[in-house]
């Protein structure tokens, strides 16, 4: 894997294509929900509701048992992905001041603009409240704690008739994980452990096996999978570290065909039968990095920003408009041919808000970095 690496200047080739293809399928499947209708797994998650809980595994059957596996990987998949970019960023800055501001010009502008447009855009003219009571709600303020990780999935009276009611941008639930992984790491670099990789390996693997200790002891309480349609926190934010490790331990590991097939029968089983987590994430590591190591020259020329984080802030509102504004026009036609219409439609604008959010907000953000980042020698992946 090193040796692949090396051969693109550091950056595996196919994890452009990969971040994309994770945006989408997600989007895909939150467009799926938000048409058919249920409970959000992330609310599910927040609010701990019995009714809400059963509302979610109702939900997953019509996903389908086999199909579960591949649900769970999309999250884990983005989480490790991240890891594994993050962790050649770091080393390639060396230093705490210029990791967090790559951290911080990456994630908070275009956050905030997201989240600020979502509360005073969007936010008032779908509301079924005045606007002044709108304006009033205290809810509108905790809003804006999206910024920082305290996540507030709703906003006063918005998208309350949807299928899937309520819910503005269901992939916020997602922060306070990610920055939990960015202060782990913060704090691996100052203890200078990142810096030794058999010790950050030793440590990654020891907390791999007591996960798979407690999951073998009590795999009721102690299960990867919070519900049936996305793994736990705490285990994205391990995913994150298998990433991590597996970036840190390139020069140990092949890129094979058969290792990557092998790795993902094995992982599809296990998360099928919900047995040993702990090694089935490390499985589906594995295969996200191979095909990270793989080139897409066709796509790299077709789609040359990265839009993906764009996808992912723009795409959840703007299937929730699009439903509230589309869904009751199409009156009493099956559920699929709802589908059918609307998401190619969420997908053009998502594609467009994206784009917009790369030109205007993300890629002059990056530019701020000089101010504490020195030039690596070889371009760091942004992640």
């Amino acid at each position: 894997m090193a040796e692949r690496l090396a051969e693109h200047g550091g950056i595996g080739p196919g994890f452009h294509l990969l971040r994309h293809a994770l945006s989408v399928v997600i989007l895909a499947h939150h467009c799926r929900v938000a048409v058919l209708g249920g409970t959000s797994p992330a609310q599910v998650a927040l609010e701990g509701t019995a009714a809400g809980a059963a509302t979610a595994i109702g939900h997953s059957k019509v996903l389908g048992g086999f199909l579960q596996p591949g649900v769970f990987a999309l999250v884990g998949m983005f989480f490790a992905l991240s890891g594994f970019l993050i962790a050649g960023s770091a080393l390639r800055s060396g230093k705490v001041g210029p990791f967090l501001a790559n951290r911080c010009f990456r994630i908070v502008p275009a956050l905030t603009v997201e989240v600020t447009l979502s509360a005073l855009v969007l936010g008032p003219f779908f509301t079924t409240l005045p606007l002044r009571q709108y304006f009033s709600d205290p809810m509108l303020l905790q809003y804006f704690g999206n910024i920082v990780g305290h996540v507030a999935l709703e906003l006063p009276g918005v998208f309350q008739h949807n299928p899937w009611p309520s819910v503005v941008n269901v992939n916020l639930w997602t922060l306070p994980p990610e920055f939990w992984c960015y202060l782990i790491m913060l704090a691996l670099m100052v203890g200078g452990v990142l810096a030794t990789p058999v010790r950050f390996t030793l440590a990654v693997a020891g907390l791999a096996v007591v996960a798979l200790g407690l999951g073998l002891y009590d795999p009721v309480r102690f299960t990867v999978r919070h519900d049936n349609t996305h793994f736990t926190t705490w285990y994205i934010v391990l995913m994150f570290f298998f990433g991590v490790a597996m970036y840190l331990n390139a020069r140990r590991v092949p890129v094979s065909v058969p290792l990557f097939l092998a790795c993902g029968a094995g992982y599809y089983v296990l998360m099928l039968a919900d047995l040993l987590g702990a090694v089935s994430g490390i499985l589906l590591t594995y295969c996200m990095v191979y095909i990270g190591m793989q080139s897409f020259a066709w796509f790299d020329r077709w789609v040359k920003k990265d839009l993906s984080y764009g996808i992912y802030l723009y795409g959840f509102p703007l299937t929730q408009a699009v439903v509230a504004l589309l869904l009751p026009q199409l009156g009493d036609l099956p559920k699929g041919v709802s589908f059918a219409v609307i998401f190619p439609l969420v997908l053009v604008l998502t594609g467009s808000f994206a784009s917009l959010s790369w030109d205007y907000i993300e890629k002059p953000a990056l530019r701020l970095r000089h101010l504490w980042v020195r030039k690596p020698r070889h371009q760091a992946a942004i992640a």
